[in-house]
């Protein structure tokens, strides 16, 4: 059996990602191999339905505000609501599956579809009517300026499209 390992010349690194991804291919293909399965036939059940997805999401901070980025391929902006309340920011959409071919049988499925829900509690106080939202190239992101006086209400923020 041919070897599966990569070589690495002097003070090359691998990143982690890519060297787990690759055992995990690895691992499915003997898989495939032990039980005499065709390369691309699923090894899950047909029966199981992918559920929901989340949302790449990065969250940063500078002295002057918060930044909430997400990546959200395939929506718009009137596919997603943003929401700031009790200091916590949700964001909210979904994602409708497309599907073409009701015989079409799928060899790799990669792609997410369904509801996603995701929250972020902020530990000090924002100023609640200056939280500003953009909508870009599949790209969600939300501006939250610090303060340093505590607001109780909720807002709902509007998002602009580009």
């Amino acid at each position: 059996m041919a070897s599966t390992q990569m070589s690495r010349a002097a003070g090359t690194r691998v990143p982690f990602v890519s060297t787990l991804t690759r055992d995990l291919d690895e691992m499915q293909n003997r898989l495939r191999r032990a039980f005499n399965l065709p390369a691309f036939e699923p090894l899950i059940p047909s029966f199981v339905q992918p559920v929901g997805w989340n949302p790449a999401v990065e969250v940063a901070e500078t002295p002057e505000q918060f930044t909430v980025t997400a990546e959200l391929p395939g929506l718009t902006a009137k596919d997603v609501s943003v929401d700031f309340e009790d200091g916590v920011l949700t964001l909210k959409g979904e994602k409708a599956e497309s599907k073409t071919e009701q015989d079409q049988k799928y060899y790799v499925w990669e792609r997410s579809y369904g509801a996603f829900e995701r929250s972020f509690t902020f530990p000090t106080a924002v100023e609640q009517d200056k939280i500003k939202a953009s909508f870009e190239n599949g790209v969600l992101t939300v501006g939250i300026p610090k303060t340093r006086s505590a607001k109780a209400n909720g807002r709902k923020i509007n998002i602009t499209e580009k």
